[in-house]
């Protein structure tokens, strides 16, 4: 099941990523101001924005109530990292905490962190909260603050902290 989730996060983003505008990077203060998309958090307390690939859906068709988060930062390599929150079970906006394991399957995961921690989060385990204060489907917009804990294949955690999302299409 946990493998089915991972390709469906994959497919999601990648088709979401082709409808994506085109932007700079991150370099707003925080949603409330945007005028462009972004995703951006802290990271065991270090700054990491996404430069591309940032994408955002509320209730994308073929899917049930489901609100899609996520943006990658570096070469569109092996190195690439990629952040990817799918929320499912959602009416619309609101504050949603979900960890492994939830009845809905919601799930968050940074991919390619370093060599040695590939993927964090997902089945390795994660603990975070989405405030997710608007949300719609047309036109797409979704705007979102965020923290919690993903889990890496070593034990490592990466702590997330100040998490802000913008997306519209």
């Amino acid at each position: 099941m946990q493998n089915m989730i991972w390709v469906l996060m994959l497919t999601t983003m990648l088709a979401c990523s082709n409808q994506q505008k085109k932007e700079g990077p991150a370099t707003n203060p925080g949603p409330a101001n945007s005028t462009s998309n972004f995703l951006s958090m802290k990271i065991n307390g270090q700054l990491w924005e996404a430069d591309h690939d940032i994408v955002g859906a509320f209730h994308p068709k073929g899917y049930d109530k489901l609100i899609i988060i996520g943006g990658s930062s570096g070469k569109k390599d092996k190195s690439e990292k990629s952040f990817t929150v799918n929320i499912y079970k959602t009416e619309g906006p609101g504050k949603f905490h979900f960890a492994q394991g939830n009845p809905a399957l919601s799930v968050a995961q940074m991919g390619n962190w370093s060599e040695e921690e590939y993927l964090c989060g997902s089945m390795m385990g994660f603990d975070v909260s989405f405030d997710v204060t608007r949300a719609s489907q047309n036109p797409t917009v979704v705007e979102a603050t965020f923290s919690g804990t993903l889990t890496c294949p070593s034990g490592k955690e990466l702590i997330i902290t100040d998490g802000k999302f913008y997306y519209a299409d």
